[in-house]
């Protein structure tokens, strides 16, 4: 038996008294010897640059990978805030967590994997994308993680789908640098990507639009003039595209009213993912914010058609010079469209020729294509409301309810009718939940339509079919 107790480890009597740590020990005084570092514990290190450090929520990224000899290993950090040091052995613990549980992962396995780790016994959050890219002796599972401290946590979950869209097109174009590069020069080229990344995610940190806007900064208030006609062709397209929206004009007063005024048709985390227009720092465009401005130039032939296919949802785009309120493509022809586009940056990417990708004007459709009468009817009563903003106020709100309780009712028919989905919907059934909600027009369908997909994923695409033979045989009549 052995038996463990104070300075001593007790064994068999045969087997002796072994010391540990005892205080009677003539070594205690000498000097410790030092372990040498284990190539484990060996990576390398860069600073992002052109980053405020006071204002970012992120205190580092960290690139690691699996070493069939030496199990998970960290290879590079990006260090975020220069007077604050990630510790090793907080590297090694979320690098164990992270890695540990892909040791059977296909190495040639493309997709990229998601994972998150709530820390709090660390005092941070990490979340990470797994992935399989070129390593020192091949291909080899890589992991790329952000460390975020835990009083960051609700800032995080309102920039959640924002940060993944960011990461996972950042990790695609990674693994062909990766690929086609050594690795300094690869840490090299990805940095300039990643800087962009970080830096926006950095200023909806502490610029993005305010959780509450007070309708006084927006165009209901009495005190700002807006054609009505327009502002209702913006309102419309705007609830059509998921809330997403591009303002282009020639002064940042006129593009951060309409900004404002749109934002009121956001919830709170979207504002949380939108920017105004800085006039002493404009930003260019990111694909997956909610609500941004660019000051239009006479030079820029072309809007940035690649960043705007590359966003999960579709775009309104809308300019304040020649009043014109575009959009693109539906919800289900985009997501084609964003995967082509991010398929064809990849590779140009490969083949070291990436520019922009120029999409054509055909490519954008009036919003006056699909009237509407929903929001025709909210502008002509909010404007006969007292000019008292409060009161305005609380009919957007009121608005906004009653789009959530029609996209509801629309989501149950749709559910009652195919049988939870098991069963296609008929055409004939479509048109029937469409003439008992009263959506006629095609505009409010697209409206309480795009309202339902952000309430349950995927039901504009179960849509997409019916939708299709629908607007088909209208055509089909037309032409008759």
């Amino acid at each position: 038996m052995m038996f463990g107790g104070g300075d001593f480890i007790y064994r068999q009597q045969d087997m002796g008294v072994i010391h540990v740590n005892t205080s009677d020990s003539p070594s205690d005084n000498a000097t410790p010897a030092l372990t040498p570092s284990s190539p484990s514990s060996k990576y390398t290190k860069s600073s992002i640059p052109g980053l405020d450090e006071t204002n970012s929520p992120f205190r580092g990224i960290v690139l690691t990978f699996w070493d069939n000899i030496l199990g998970p290993r960290v290879r590079h950090v990006w260090r975020i805030n220069q007077r604050e040091v990630l510790q090793s052995d907080l590297l090694s613990h979320i690098t164990s967590q992270v890695l540990s549980c892909e040791i059977c992962r296909d190495p040639f396995k493309c997709d990229i994997d998601y994972k998150f780790y709530n820390l709090p016994h660390k005092g941070v959050i990490v979340p990470a994308f797994v992935f399989s890219a070129k390593g020192t002796h091949g291909i080899a599972v890589h992991s790329l993680y952000i460390v975020i401290p835990s009083s960051e946590l609700k800032f995080y979950l309102e920039i959640h789908e924002t940060l993944t869209c960011c990461f996972q097109r950042l990790t695609g174009k990674f693994r062909v640098i990766l690929d086609k590069n050594d690795f300094d020069t690869s840490i090299e080229v990805f940095t300039k990507y990643l800087m962009e990344c970080v830096r926006f995610l950095s200023l909806v940190h502490f610029s993005s639009l305010a959780d509450m806007i007070s309708i006084s900064d927006t165009a209901f208030c009495p005190e700002h003039v807006l054609e009505r006609d327009f502002l209702a062709r913006c309102v419309a397209s705007h609830l059509m595209t998921f809330g997403r929206t591009l303002v282009i004009g020639e002064t940042a007063d006129r593009i951060n009213l309409v900004l404002y005024t749109l934002s009121m048709f956001n919830s709170q985390p979207e504002r949380r993912c939108s920017l105004p227009l800085c006039v002493k720092d404009p930003k260019p465009y990111h694909h997956d914010f909610f609500l941004q401005g660019l000051i239009k130039e006479d030079s820029k032939k072309f809007l940035p058609m690649t960043e705007i296919f590359a966003s999960r949802y579709p775009t309104t785009i809308i300019d304040l010079t020649s009043r014109d309120v575009k959009q693109t493509e539906t919800y289900s022809d985009h997501i084609l469209h964003r995967y082509e586009t991010i398929k064809n940056e990849l590779i140009c990417l490969q083949y070291g020729h990436f520019e922009e990708l120029v999409v054509l004007d055909q490519d954008l459709h009036a919003s006056s294509a699909y009237p509407d009468t929903l929001v025709q009817t909210f502008m002509k009563e909010i404007f006969e409301l007292p000019e008292t903003c409060w009161i305005r106020e609380a009919y957007i709100s009121q608005f906004m309810r009653m789009l959530h309780k029609r996209a509801q009712c629309l989501i149950e028919c749709a559910k009652a009718e195919s049988n939870d989905g098991t069963v296609p919907l008929k055409l004939q059934t479509l048109r029937k939940i469409r003439n008992d909600l009263q959506l006629h027009a095609e505009g409010d369908f697209r409206i309480v339509l795009a309202t339902a997909e952000k309430l349950k994923p995927g039901f504009f695409c179960f849509l997409k079919t019916h939708r299709k033979a629908e607007r088909d045989q209208t055509k089909n009549v037309e032409v008759l």
